[in-house]
């Protein structure tokens, strides 16, 4: 008996390929499911983001926000917990500015920014136990936070002196 079109062991052949493309797809759909399971977990238990106050604000509006916080509105505690990370350092970490109380006047008389750096220039006036001072606060952000800052500076006159430095610009 002949059989037209179709060779001998042809038909075993293809169930066998079916038999193959569907252990393959299931393989496959297996791995998309783990892949998928892992990047879940990855997203829930691993945030590499912050959505912090400085989160999608440039260097020079994350150094604002943190000044307006801390020196504006008296809130330097939370002012640092805010714009800080965790393990930033601070070279003063003492200074006015990292304490709560009544407001303290500065007067900003420069800044400069590059890159994720940012350079303040400003006189701040006597608060507390702490003097007047003419300071330059150096910052450096990542990620929508501060992570260090450096402070250079000198004791000022008198707050006087930090108004006429204010006015003479």
């Amino acid at each position: 008996m002949e059989m037209k079109g179709v060779v001998a062991g042809e038909g075993i052949h293809r169930e066998g390929t079916r038999r193959q493309l569907k252990r393959q797809s299931a393989g496959v759909t297996l791995l998309g499911i783990a892949l998928t399971c892992w990047i879940a977990y990855d997203l829930h238990f691993n945030t590499k983001w912050d959505w912090g106050p400085g989160a999608g604000k440039l260097p020079v509006e994350i150094v604002q926000g943190f000044m307006s916080e801390a020196y504006g509105d008296g809130r330097g505690v939370q002012a640092a917990k805010d714009y800080f990370t965790p393990d930033a350092k601070d070279r003063n970490p003492l200074s006015a500015d990292r304490k709560d109380g009544p407001p303290i006047r500065h007067d900003t008389l420069g800044v400069v920014a590059q890159g994720l750096s940012v350079a303040v220039h400003h006189c701040i006036s006597a608060a507390g136990d702490d003097p007047a001072l003419n300071a330059v606060d150096i910052f450096r952000t990542k990620n929508g936070r501060i992570v260090e800052r450096t402070r250079i500076a000198q004791p000022a006159a008198s707050d006087e002196r930090c108004a006429m430095f204010a006015t003479a610009r």
